[in-house]
């Protein structure tokens, strides 16, 4: 497995060895993939931003960084075209990692569940993923059938109690599309996860032991909590809400990010990795880094 990044680390001011992480996830959500030819709002080349994306999780692994698994938290395609989830996993799956998908308000389940989960289980709202044997990733269906606002069903809620009553050796992260915690705009508040099923999500991962909620939904990078556990959305690979919109608003920007997770013992991580071709200030070899390093030394 390659190495984490931090192993490449010369030296730390206290001496001791550099944190490494026991598991890294590439965590992306609202794709959007359209039917072939159609742009995504009638702007964006959705294929083209996953493209772009793809190839820049490509660079890094090409690096030696480590990734122990893709997670594809929903909004996957925009209208549930087949194709369009056909196009996602060939995109996808040469990265040779570990995919974990979540539906979203956008996606078909039926088809979601037959093109990308291999199952033809209409009913199925709750997916247990194992990253070795030791790291849980819980992923809950919140959508709502011919609708954009989300809502997490008893049954959804009372599975996933079961699984949690028993903890994970490394713990557990939790995805969904629909991010439980408030939105950024008027118009995403309208189509959010509803308080009851927020409440009761904070009440089913409370004083387990869930370490992260991963989300999407709201095109924007974003991080709270819910229940004292962190949340963290990753931004949409096609575009982004403006929250600082005029009143009355909403507002969308061509950008392109993904999150990086390193889940270290004790403690995280959650970087956002913007793609948008911006220009570099400069780049440091190991032995550049060292002699700033032996030019600074600590006290």
């Amino acid at each position: 497995m390659p190495a984490d990044q931090h192993d490449h680390v010369a030296a730390t001011p206290d001496g001791e060895p550099a944190d490494t992480a026991d598991f890294t996830l590439v965590h992306l959500s609202d794709t959007h993939l359209t039917s072939a030819g159609l742009r995504y709002n009638g702007v964006i080349d959705a294929d083209e931003a996953l493209a772009s994306v793809v190839a820049e999780i490509g660079r890094a692994l090409a690096n030696g960084h480590r990734v122990d698994a893709v997670v594809a938290s929903g909004d996957l395609t925009d209208t549930g075209d087949p194709d369009a989830y056909r196009r996602l996993r060939s995109a996808l799956e040469p990265l040779g990692l570990p995919l974990v998908y979540a539906t979203g308000n956008h996606d078909v389940r039926t088809v979601f569940h037959g093109e990308l989960l291999g199952v033809d289980d209409p009913d199925q709202r709750v997916q247990t993923e194992w990253l070795a044997d030791r790291l849980r990733i819980v992923v809950l269906d919140s959508t709502v059938v011919a609708a954009g606002n989300g809502r997490l069903e008893p049954a959804t809620l009372a599975t996933l109690s079961a699984i949690l009553s028993q903890p994970a050796p490394d713990g557990t992260v939790v995805v969904l599309h629909h991010a439980p915690i408030p939105p950024p705009t008027p118009l995403l508040t309208y189509f959010a996860l509803d308080r009851a099923s927020r409440t009761a999500l904070g009440e089913a991962v409370a004083g387990t032991d869930v370490r992260l909620v991963l989300a999407g939904h709201h095109h924007l990078a974003q991080s709270g909590s819910l229940a004292g556990i962190p949340v963290a959305v990753a931004g949409s690979v096609a575009i982004r809400t403006d929250p600082l919109a005029p009143a009355g608003h909403e507002r969308t920007t061509r950008s392109r990010s993904f999150n990086l997770v390193r889940l270290f013992p004790g403690t995280h991580i959650v970087s956002v990795i913007p793609v948008d071709g911006a220009d570099q200030v400069f780049d440091l070899d190991e032995a550049g880094c060292a002699d700033v390093i032996r030019r600074h030394p600590a006290r």
